[in-house]
């Protein structure tokens, strides 16, 4: 048994050290078993599932909501941040003085004299001093070996559209891409029509259509994967609801009951506008 009084703090600095220092018993001999068992892997999926929970109540305007998910993630953090005191002594003080110096060196409009008066120049700048002061540029026969490999596909998608869109290979205008859209969705039922054709790819058309659809999201200015996810969760709300009425109509979901699934997924569309 490990001898802790858990004690409000009223300062930032003393809150984080509490949690630190509750991670690192935790992770202690006498800890936890299961906390003992994490891995960087675990711990970084952890983390990426608690980011879109916390996403999920900025979404719902959840403040509530908001401060608990905030919490998890800091939670995730300070179980790397201890992994990696484990590992190797000091390197969380490194990882944040590195991180530091990076925000003085790349604000010199902040920090210096540099002046800028758009995000535009700002991005600018920041790419400015990637290449040329921090040498972070791509492998000679790869343009894209600064993404990382491990990102999912749509992720990687709009990673791959920024860094084009870096060095000026873009859509003038959003018809542009609304077009690239319309033209690859044309070629999904071209390929699904002529099965027969051997030189006709369905999965590689839709591959397509989805490198078009996540290019239209960051030319609009919005993140594919939280748009995506946006829409994932109001077809689970939509359905549950539909799945709500059907119980208490005693109608059965499948094919057989398809109009009157589609009678109450209009009816549930409809509350979703009185409401």
């Amino acid at each position: 048994m490990i001898d802790f009084t858990f004690e409000p703090k009223t300062t930032l600095e003393e809150a984080l050290m509490q949690l630190f220092t509750l991670v690192s018993l935790l992770r202690s001999e006498n800890g936890c078993p299961w906390d003992r068992e994490q891995t960087n892997k675990s711990v970084a999926t952890n983390l990426l599932d608690e980011t879109y929970e916390y996403i999920d109540a900025v979404l719902e305007a959840d403040e509530a909501g908001q401060r608990e998910e905030l919490g998890d993630v800091l939670l995730n953090a300070m179980m790397l941040v201890e992994m990696h005191e484990e590992s190797q002594s000091n390197a969380a003080i490194d990882s944040l003085n590195e991180v530091c110096e990076k925000l003085v060196r790349r604000h010199p409009h902040v920090f210096g004299s540099h002046r800028v008066e758009t995000s535009d120049q700002v991005i600018n700048l920041w790419n400015t001093i990637k290449v040329e002061i921090e040498g972070k540029t791509s492998h000679q026969d790869d343009f894209f070996s600064r993404v990382p490999s491990s990102l999912p596909p749509l992720e990687m998608a709009n990673e791959i559209q920024k860094k084009i869109r870096k060095v000026g290979f873009d859509w003038p205008e959003v018809e542009g891409v609304f077009t690239k859209v319309k033209e690859e969705l044309d070629e999904v039922m071209h390929a699904q029509q002529h099965p027969e054709d051997r030189n006709e790819d369905v999965e590689m058309e839709l591959g397509d259509l989805l490198f078009a659809v996540v290019n239209l999201a960051r030319f609009l200015g919005y993140n594919p994967s939280v748009a995506l996810h946006r829409s994932n969760q109001k077809m689970r709300m939509r359905f549950n609801a539909l799945h709500r009425l059907a119980k208490q109509r005693n109608i059965n979901l499948g094919a057989d009951n398809l109009e009157a699934m589609d009678a109450l997924w209009n009816e549930v569309k409809q509350s979703e506008v009185m409401s």
